[in-house]
């Protein structure tokens, strides 16, 4: 399981029980009832992450969800007052 990088962000507090909302939304914005994910999706989404993160940014009432490398995770994490890792 991954930890957050910016745990005490007001954003983060906020999602961390929403998830479920977010997967929603997701499968009905594209059409879909349901996703099968197997153990092989989450290797190869460890591998592509190796340390990046998904992170979410509100913009009024827009939520933009986006995937970012170790680097820019660390780099976001800073620049929001996130914890160190």
């Amino acid at each position: 399981m991954r930890s957050e990088l910016n745990p005490n962000h007001p954003v983060t507090q906020e999602m961390r029980n929403m998830w479920h909302k977010i997967a929603a939304v997701l499968l009905r914005k594209f059409g879909k009832t349901k996703v099968l994910i197997t153990v092989e999706d989450i290797a190869a989404m460890d591998e592509f992450l190796q340390g990046g993160a998904i992170c979410i940014h509100p913009s009024g009432d827009i939520l933009e969800v986006f995937l970012v490398d170790a680097a820019e995770a660390q780099r976001l994490a800073r620049e929001e007052g996130g914890m160190p890792v």
